[in-house]
């Protein structure tokens, strides 16, 4: 699989820079080099872009692919079976390609059944996006998302929860450090902290043996600063961030992922459970004014959709970029929270148009640093350079 694809305009490197009179030389699954037009090579097969934008694909790194998206998926979760949420999942895949998203990473799933799904995907069985997943989630017994825990206590049971989850195929790990907004209606709070700072050490200290990087499920004060201290690669939500836990977070390297469409949503509507619709209505301007007060700071954030959650359909990616837009409106850096910041986050060559990277490439007739809705006007995907939607 090698060729060329010229006659575009360029959304290169880690600023997203657009570069004309180029072309992308694809060579087994990676970006080869960035080909400039005068040096045209007879023996390579050349694809015409036809002047339109050519980008990185897109990352969400937060999403549940065997929930429905639903005003209330825990309810659908009680009607199925593991072979109806297999099949659930399995049919979003074409839906995150058809959005130019080419690489997903899912922390939160009944069964591992999203560790099924990547396989299928690695194997050529499905197509679909890249999906990082990491199966259960490392929870304290009566947990936040008890459906999909591996329930833990004390050190050594969180030594072995994380070992299995290695053990099973996970390229991620998702511990709770807090209760949550949703998932149950009782025996839980935002504020509360859950895994201990000494669990989640055990976890992050075996985790970073095997190269992979741990993810916390993070809301109030306490419970982040655990996690931080425990050395997680990622808060995801973040809601009572403050000075002092950001400064921590620069200082470590700790990233962000804040979710913020899926709560505001939660707020807003009528028919979501009302014990979550008050949770969320409690923590949404916190969470607002840390994201604005805290984004030009010096760590990384990326975009995580929390797709499958209450009225958060999956590709609700652009949604959470609209979302953070509204907040800080600035095109550029919003949109490298879903490319170069996230293939950083990961740890991968994705994210980015430069050479050594993989292919992972989508092509739009509009130009997305104009307006993110051009998001919208997918033309083509490509995923390892090979053409998965046109």
């Amino acid at each position: 699989m090698e060729y060329v694809i010229d006659n575009v305009q360029i959304l290169q490197g880690p600023d997203l820079e657009i570069k004309h009179d180029c072309g992308v030389w694809i060579k087994n699954e990676e970006i080869y080099k960035i080909l400039p037009k005068k040096d045209h090579l007879d023996h390579l097969k050349y694809i015409n872009g036809e002047g339109k934008y050519l980008m990185p694909g897109l990352i969400d790194l937060h999403v549940h692919i065997m929930w429905d998206g639903s005003k209330d998926p825990v309810s659908t979760l009680k009607e199925e079976g593991y072979e109806q949420m297999l099949i659930r999942a399995v049919s979003y895949c074409q839906d995150y390609i058809e959005a130019g998203i080419t690489t997903i990473r899912d922390i939160g799933s009944v069964d591992d059944i999203a560790l099924h799904v990547a396989k299928g995907i690695k194997r050529g069985l499905i197509k679909g996006p890249t999906i990082i997943a990491s199966g259960k989630t490392l929870t304290m017994t009566g947990g936040h998302d008890p459906f999909w825990a591996r329930f833990v206590d004390g050190p050594n049971e969180a030594l072995k929860g994380v070992r299995e989850q290695i053990f099973k195929g996970a390229e991620v790990i998702k511990v709770s450090s807090t209760g949550g907004v949703y998932g149950r209606h009782e025996g839980e709070s935002v504020g509360n902290a859950e895994l201990s700072m000494e669990e989640q050490r055990v976890i992050c200290d075996e985790a970073h043996k095997f190269g992979l990087n741990v993810a916390s499920h993070a809301i109030g004060r306490e419970g982040i600063l655990n996690s931080i201290q425990a050395g997680v690669d990622t808060i995801e939500h973040g809601h009572y961030l403050d000075e002092e836990l950001i400064t921590m977070m620069e200082e470590r390297g700790t990233a962000w992922n804040p979710t913020l469409y899926v709560y505001q949503t939660i707020a807003s509507l009528e028919e979501i459970p009302a014990y979550a619709k008050q949770k969320a209505l409690e923590i949404v301007g916190r969470h607002e004014k840390a994201f604005k007060t805290f984004f030009d700071r010096n760590i990384l954030i990326g975009a995580g959709s929390d797709a499958g959650s209450p009225s958060t359909p999956h590709t609700a990616l652009l949604d959470e970029l609209l979302m953070m837009y509204k907040f800080i409106p600035n095109t550029k850096e919003i949109l490298k929270t879903a490319t170069t910041n996230a293939g950083a986050i990961l740890g991968r060559k994705v994210g980015q148009i430069k050479e050594g990277h993989k292919a992972d490439l989508v092509l739009l007739r509009d130009n997305p640093l104009n307006d993110l809705n051009n998001l919208r006007s997918v033309d083509k995907v490509y995923v390892n350079g090979e053409l998965v939607y046109s």
